[in-house]
Formats: C-alpha cells, structure tokens, sequence
C-alpha cells in the first residue's frame, strides 16, 4: 500500500472513531440506597429500536446515537424509572445513574385498593384504550398482563392503570416486539377522554418468510401514512402541501341555541312536575320550535366548530430559532385532514358513524398552550402536550405505534 493510501486509510478509521465515540454514552446504574450495581437494567432511546442493558457490574455503553434532542430512559424492576432529557450536542457522555427502590404499596394503606379481579373487569376497556381496535390491534397481544393492576372509582367514573414491570407488546401486524415502560393510564367516562404515558423500546420480530416480511413492511408504511409523526416530519420539512395534508385553524363557540332550547325544556319539565300534564313548547311566534326540532337540537355538542377558511403552511405556525430548533405553537386547536387516505371502517364503527368512509379528519390542542420542540425525525417535546381528537384520538395507539428511527421505502 503506497504512503498516500495508507494515510488516507488511517485517516478514514481515526474519524469513525470519533464519531463513533461522539455518539456515545456510557455509565454505571447504581441502587441509590446500598450503592450496589444493577445489572440486567434496561437502558434505551424513548420510542426507538435503540437500547442495552446493564452488565453483572452495572456498567451500560450505548452508541449509534442520532443527532437531536431525545430521552434516555433507565428501568429495572422494583425500582423507579429514570429519564434524562438530552440532546447530541453533549455527548459524549458519561453518566452515574442511582435508581430509587420503590416503596411497596400495601393495599391496606392505599385511599382506594386495587381490584382483585381487574383484568377481568376492565381488561377489554384498557387494551382498546391503549392497544386500540384497529385492524392491526387485533394482532397485538400483551404477553405479560398479570403485571397489570386495576383501580376504578365508580364517584368520577375513572379508571386508572399501572404496572410493576415493563408491558412485552407483540405486534404481528407491523413486526415489532415493543417494550412500554407503562407510567399511567386513566380512562374518564365523564370526560370521555383515554389518556396514557409511559416509555417504549422496539426490537424486530423474526421470521425466515420473505412474504411475512413484506407484509410487515407493508403494513409498517399503511400505518405511517397520515399518521401524527408523518405529519409533524411534513411539518418539520414544510412539506404539509406536498404529502396531502391539509391544516386549518379552528376554534370552538358555545353552542347558543343548545342553551337556548335547554333552558326551555327545564322550565317546562318544572311546570309539568308542578301543573301536571304534557310537555309543551312555546313556539314565540316560530316555527321551527317543534318537539322534533327541539330533540335534533339537544343531540347537538354543547360547543360548536368554527373551521378556518385559509390553509395552513408550516410557515404560519412553526418558528425557526437562532440555534436552527424549530418551535410549533397555535391556539385553540387545528383541524388536520390527510387527503391520502381514507377512515378505517373500525374506526367509523368505534364512534358509532353510520356513513360511508371519507379523508381522515383529526383535531389537535395544546394542553398547556404552550410551543412545543419539534424534531427532523417528527418527536416532539414534550410529548404528552398534544391532545388528539377524532380519528388521530383513536388511531395512536399502540397497534399503530412506530418507532422513532422508522423511514419508509423512498426516504
């Protein structure tokens, strides 16, 4: 090897070294009360297919790390979990991590106890919850459920979920073992609202069968397509136009008439439960105060929709900071279409919707109203900021979940 080749080819292996090292992070995970190592504890990338686990000394290295802001997430059983926000800017890194024991929970001492038989009970509530009912639900299964533990409360009509050990998610559909670190999950019956946060690892199924291969492949693009992290990418890369998105701003208003043909009705229950007699409606002079109108016009939401006439671009609602972040912020909520797709028919039959399927319509709110940080590969933070409505509000869900590190074909 002449002198010149030489020099390149040490030159070449000395700078993926150092990137290699830049991408980097090490350390050691101890008990935060013996000073004991952990081994075996799981350490990973929040919502990719990017983790490791402890050895029998504690010590954990990491690489491959991509460029932006994530979460490192570090758990074990029978201890609390630790996150640590961070961004590629700081690494390489080194980090000691002291787990916390968790303290146990006896039941006798709980304000409300835990339900004995609570799979049973609310097993079927919880998996549609966090699961979903799509299609591709129907090819999940969580293979550790009993660590699950049940509490309802039938005054708020709430049911919350918790678990003692990371959820084993298999989903045959998309191809993926996921690993959720589950943190809370409330269902409200009054608020009518599912909420759950926790952390994720996603490790690839195998199999030896191209076709079976191709189907998860396939599958993985479908459930992308029109999905929040497509569009946050769009959103990212002032794509929205481009990849059928189409955004409008949209607020709601009370609905007056409701309150309106309310406040007639009570009034009227109150005369017949003094007089005695039918109900009747005054009409005023109107016509359209019939019994039948009366009935569609209490069946309506208590707010109504007032939708932007302009579309949106990414450039009304995105700010490019001086350290090239970008911030997405809007008030009230947004009205985002997918013109590329249409309703699944589990999702029309979920919501009771007797007509056929057309474009997938989501709504989105800040809860608080405060700009959120968003990422090239579509992450945000922090991420439990944005409320999803409508077909988003059943779709992201686990049988749908990707991981953060997923592009499809062409990308």
């Amino acid at each position: 090897m002449k002198l010149s080749a030489l020099l390149v080819y040490l030159s070449l292996v000395l700078n993926a070294a150092v990137a290699q090292d830049r991408d980097r992070i090490a350390g050691t995970v101890l008990n935060a009360r013996s000073g004991q190592p952990v081994p075996n504890a799981s350490i990973f990338i929040n919502g990719t297919s990017k983790g490791t686990v402890t050895r029998a000394d504690g010590n954990f290295e990491l690489t491959g790390i991509h460029k932006g802001s994530f979460e490192l997430v570090v758990s074990s059983v029978g201890f609390q979990t630790a996150v640590y926000s961070l961004s590629s800017d700081t690494l390489p890194l080194i980090l000691t991590v002291k787990l916390e024991p968790k303290a146990a929970e006896l039941d006798s001492v709980t304000i409300m106890p835990w339900e004995k038989n609570g799979w049973k009970k609310y097993g079927r509530v919880f998996t549609e919850g966090f699961i979903g009912t799509s299609a591709a639900a129907q090819d999940c299964e969580i293979k550790n459920r009993k660590v699950l533990r049940f509490r309802y409360s039938p005054n708020s009509r709430v049911l919350e979920v918790f678990a003692d050990e990371p959820l084993i998610i298999e989903n045959k559909a998309l191809g993926y073992k996921i690993t959720y670190q589950l943190e809370h999950f409330v269902h409200n019956w009054k608020k009518r609202t599912v909420i759950f946060t926790g952390y994720s690892l996603f490790e690839q199924l195998y199999t030896d069968k191209p076709k079976e291969m191709q189907e998860w492949k396939k599958n993985r693009e479908i459930a992308y397509s029109g999905s929040l992290m497509h569009f946050m990418r769009s959103l990212y890369t002032n794509r929205l136009a481009q990849d059928s998105f189409e955004v409008r701003r949209l607020r709601k208003v009370l609905n007056v008439e409701k309150m309106r043909i309310k406040k007639l009705y009570e009034l009227e229950t109150q005369k017949k439960i003094v007089q005695g007699g039918r109900i009747s409606f005054p009409t005023n002079g109107r016509n359209k105060d019939t019994l039948n109108y009366f009935q569609q016009i209490l069946q309506q939401d208590d707010s109504l929709a007032v939708i932007g006439r302009y579309l949106l671009n990414a450039d009304s609602i995105v700010t490019t900071g001086i350290d090239a972040t970008k911030t997405f912020f809007f008030p009230n909520y947004l009205q985002v279409i997918f013109k590329k797709a249409i309703e699944e028919k589990e999702y029309l039959y979920s919501y009771r919707i007797f007509r056929p399927a057309t474009y997938q319509k989501s709504l989105i709110t800040l809860m608080p109203a405060a700009p959120i940080v968003i990422q090239r590969n579509g992450l945000f933070f922090p991420p439990q900021n944005i409320f999803s409505l409508d077909y988003w509000g059943w779709s992201e869900k686990v049988s749908h979940m990707l991981p953060w590190d997923y592009q499809p074909a062409g990308h």
